[in-house]
């Protein structure tokens, strides 16, 4: 029994391949016809079902080309009889297995014959032509007790004309263990000096006479660069086609937003709150949707907006000056206002610390912004987004299988992510009004052109507007919501003259606080100031403290 222990390790040692001779033929048309025969003695340890092959088919030649070579398969023996065989993808190689479920009789020493075809395994240079083959990978782990390598030409050459070449061993330490014998037949063999162990690899070149071969022509060139990339070309064709179905969709999304055939508007559509045209406009919801509602409340003096300096900064407050939100004329004004000041409540102070009450609003006030506007006025057209949706899916899974297939992965991922950049465009602009959704953003298209005094109008439109701090103070909440609240300020005090205009503006019965002195100021603080605010007041103090603590920590790293 102990001599069958210590026979074991040795059985096992002797498991190795016995022999691998390669033999090739360049055919006269470029391709290799290649016979190859292992001998191996099978233990029973790695050869247990057969053996396992690995064809390099992509690599870079030493001038630093990128080879692709497209390998077939075509008849594989053991010991001179057909065997069961499959080929795989196995990275830059293909993996030729043969055997099946049935075991290899041990120990044995069975040979086995793999003939296959590959091109574009040929260099065309100024002055001679190459084969180079990467006969043998590396990543073995049993040991070529013996090998060699023949390369025959279509025609004899003369012996002073061949020049051969190869390297054996690894990466790391190359070496150079063969023999090579040239003949004037146009024939170059390789044999190995000394047995090739686990992991080390064999590779011979064999430069010889121009004529010999036909180069490939300049459409064959192309027919293989366009196969070699088809996978990032089909990435590139889905995302043509998404930014197509995108500009389509955007032309779709502006009609009837041009401003030239807009007639212009001096008072807001009725029955539509400030926060409402400007989530039409968008079609979707913001801060300064809940700002400007905000701010028109308090114009129709239902709140009033207190501007305060603290040691943190300015913060503002919100003072109830009615009882009942019901007298607000929209219904998304008052849903804003019964979720800011439930109950008896009667003053908010827009902080992180009133982050629940704040984002409660924010969510009753989007929510009744939907329900009026959605699908009634504007609303998303999902066919169009699932036919983006699925231009992108089927061509991005198209160009990665592809990918996979060359190994063109990084092209073909760059492109993959800039589709779902235009997907995430998409699905934003994925909303088109309806008809009477058009005609009200005429209308409010229209009321921007007066508010912002766009330099086209001429005549009475381009007057200032009325020296009246009411009329002001009326549209300033719309100028907020679109973004004109700048443009609309310096009109009025262009009519009334910065004194007087800063002297009416100082006295308006629902902004507290801060004295106003620069309208300029005060228009910035009732847009931007204002909405900013009230979205970072929707994030809890305690979270703010400790994204502002992860920067100080990252600003102490740096």
């Amino acid at each position: 029994m102990l001599a069958w222990l210590l026979a074991v390790p040795t059985a096992w040692a002797q498991e190795r391949i016995l022999s691998d001779d390669i033999e090739v033929r360049v055919l006269a048309d470029g391709r290799l016809d290649v016979t190859e025969r292992i001998a191996i003695r099978a233990e029973g340890r790695i050869f247990r079902h057969g053996v396992v092959r690995d064809i390099p088919v992509r690599y870079r030649d030493p001038a630093g080309t990128r080879v692709m070579v497209d390998l077939d398969v075509y008849e594989v023996l053991r010991d001179g009889r057909p065997a069961p065989w499959t080929v795989e993808r196995a990275g830059n190689r293909m993996r030729v297995r043969v055997g099946d479920a049935r075991r290899l009789p041990t120990p044995s020493t069975p040979v086995y014959t793999l003939r296959y075809r590959t091109t574009r395994q040929l260099g065309f240079f100024d002055d001679h032509d190459t084969v180079y083959l990467p006969a043998l990978a590396p990543a073995r782990d049993v040991e070529i007790a013996r090998g060699s390598i023949a390369i025959a030409l279509p025609d004899a050459v003369p012996v002073e004309t061949l020049h051969a070449d190869g390297a054996t061993g690894t990466a790391g330490a190359p070496g150079r263990d063969f023999h090579v014998a040239l003949s004037a037949a146009g024939t170059a063999r390789w044999t190995l000096a000394r047995p090739l162990p686990p992991e080390a690899g064999w590779t011979v070149s064999l430069a010889f006479p121009k004529g010999l071969i036909a180069p490939p022509s300049r459409q064959q060139r192309l027919a293989w660069w366009l196969h070699d990339h088809r996978g990032p070309l089909v990435a590139l064709a889905g995302l043509a086609t998404l930014l197509v179905l995108y500009t389509l969709q955007r032309r779709r999304h502006h009609r009837g937003h041009a401003t030239d055939d807009t007639t212009l508007r001096d008072v807001p559509p009725p029955g539509f709150s400030p926060g409402g045209l400007r989530y039409l406009q968008r079609m979707r919801y913001d801060a300064r949707c809940l700002s400007s509602d905000l701010l028109a409340a308090a114009v129709d003096d239902h709140v009033h907006l207190v501007r305060e300096r603290t040691s943190e900064g300015m913060h503002w407050r919100v003072l109830r000056t009615r009882t009942g939100a019901h007298r607000l004329p929209t219904l998304e004004q008052r849903a804003l206002l019964t979720a800011l000041l439930p109950g008896t409540q009667d003053a908010i102070v827009l902080e992180p610390a009133q982050a629940e009450a704040v984002g409660a609003t924010w969510r009753a006030h989007e929510r009744a912004l939907r329900r009026r506007f959605q699908p009634a006025l504007f609303g998303a057209r999902g066919g169009r987004l699932l036919a983006a949706l699925a231009v992108a899916l089927v061509s991005a899974a198209a160009a990665l299988w592809l990918s996979a297939d060359a190994g063109l992965w990084a092209p073909t991922l760059a492109i993959v992510a800039a589709m779902g950049l235009v997907l995430v465009a998409f699905a934003m602009r994925a909303r088109s009004p309806t008809a009477e959704g058009d005609r009200l953003l005429a209308h409010v298209q229209g009321l921007r052109r007066y508010l912002a005094g766009d330099p086209r109008m001429s005549g009475a439109e381009a007057a200032p507007p009325l020296l009246d701090v009411h009329h002001y103070e009326h549209l300033l909440p719309y100028a907020v919501a679109l973004d004109v609240e700048a443009a609309w300020t310096r009109r009025f005090v262009a009519a009334a003259g910065p004194a007087a205009a800063s002297a009416s503006v100082a006295d308006l019965p629902w902004y507290r606080g801060v004295v106003v002195t620069d309208l300029e100021r005060f228009c910035r603080s009732v847009g931007q100031g204002l909405a900013r605010r009230i979205a970072a007041a929707r994030t809890p103090a305690a979270r703010r403290t400790r994204r502002r603590r992860r920067q100080a920590e990252g600003d102490a790293s740096r």
